[in-house]
């Protein structure tokens, strides 16, 4: 998955292509050796559009909150002594 969010980037940023061109090329690699569900959705994905016409993708915010659930899960862990067993 990190190596298509550094696909997308370059694609994006570094050649300054539009979701529709993107999703054409992840769309012609998911036909090679590149053939798997996580190329075909992001191809998909990268041309749903929203009601206005704009794709989705845009105004999806890159960022991740925090609930405390994995804080919770590391002390927990921590407490039983069972972090960074094998």
């Amino acid at each position: 998955m990190q190596l298509i969010c550094e696909a997308y980037d370059i694609l994006k940023r570094g050649l300054g292509l539009s979701e529709g061109e993107i999703a054409d090329i992840f769309s012609k690699w998911n036909t090679g050796v590149l053939d798997s569900f996580l190329i075909e959705i992001t191809a998909n994905i990268l041309r749903f559009n929203d009601d206005d016409g704009d794709p989705v993708l845009n105004k999806i915010l890159d960022a991740a909150g925090q609930k405390g659930t994995g804080k919770w899960t590391a002390i927990a862990a921590l407490d039983a002594g069972t972090a960074g067993k094998p």
